[in-house]
């Protein structure tokens, strides 16, 4: 479900950047930043779950036009996630994942309507032995309506990995700028309300999704995932420290949360849901070319 919903708020989040002139709180030419969430307590027994998580994802360059008013936009994206038990009998885990994905859209200046479509290859591992099983590829199709120079509505729809048990997905999100100063959207399954009292600060309420299914093996060798879903909400501050280039940091409360590890069939070997925790977020973004 999570890599799905990856996959939805990349594509719609792209979709209505792309309309709004790389200018949304969802996408950045690059983006950098390190959080960490502890105090995840298991619900049905002792023990507890913090993570830790280094983000790195980048445009890799301008939109490219292929042939008129049809673009493609690469993006390269790292994740490095620690996860680390407390009291429960299982490893420590380092996880890696590398993405690179593509944006093909089209539209027309005199036209409000956009199309696209998406496509990504994702490498999630230990780096234990890497095989098939750590690779999944990802499609998506959205599209986005611009009802005035304040309103962007999109639609679309996902399939998450195609090589394995493919899950199907549809969405909606949307970007409305109330006024100079305050602008609210929702994009895939990430809300942000922002309010900028002048050029140089910014201040959100956030929630999104943090996670990922990872492919490790064990101490014997055998292909094992790793499952992890948790759910922030929180509040943020940005500072200006030049040009387009912002300092982020933000703090709130993690919910939902839940992790799994199961076999190549699908065989849980167990399944924990945990109890809410804290989550703090320092950052650097450029948001502009």
């Amino acid at each position: 479900m999570l890599k799905t919903v990856s996959t939805a708020v990349c594509s719609l989040g792209v979709a209505i950047s792309t309309a709004a002139a790389f200018e949304l709180p969802e996408l950045d030419v690059a983006r950098t930043s390190f959080n960490y969430s502890g105090d995840m307590d298991f619900k049905d027994k002792d023990g507890s779950l913090s993570l830790s998580q280094f983000e790195l994802r980048t445009l890799l360059s301008k939109p490219i036009e292929v042939v008129h008013n049809v673009n493609i936009v690469p993006m390269f994206e790292y994740k490095n996630t620690n996860l680390n038990f407390e009291n429960v009998g299982a490893n420590n885990e380092e996880l890696h994942s590398l993405n690179l994905s593509a944006l093909l859209f089209a539209g027309r200046d005199d036209s409000p309507w956009m199309f696209l479509g998406w496509g990504r290859a994702e490498l999630a591992t230990d780096f234990q032995g890497v095989s098939s099983d750590d690779l999944t590829y990802d499609v998506a199709g959205a599209a986005a309506y611009r009802f005035n120079k304040s309103f962007i509505l999109a639609v679309g729809a996902a399939v998450a990995n195609l090589n394995g048990d493919s899950t199907f997905y549809p969405v909606i999100g949307f970007d409305w700028i109330i006024n100079e100063k305050f602008r609210m959207g929702l994009y895939g399954p990430v809300f942000v309300a922002s309010y900028m009292p002048c050029e140089d600060w910014e201040f959100s309420v956030r929630g999104d999704s943090v996670g990922n299914i990872w492919n490790i093996r064990d101490d014997q060798g055998r292909s094992r995932s790793y499952n992890l879903n948790s759910y922030r909400l929180g509040v943020y501050a940005g500072r200006r420290l030049t040009g387009q280039l912002w300092l982020t940091a933000g703090v709130g409360a993690t919910f939902g949360n839940e992790i799994k590890l199961t076999k190549p069939d699908g065989d849980e070997i167990f399944d924990e849901e945990m109890e809410s925790g804290f989550f703090g977020q320092v950052g650097l973004r450029l948001k502009v070319w």
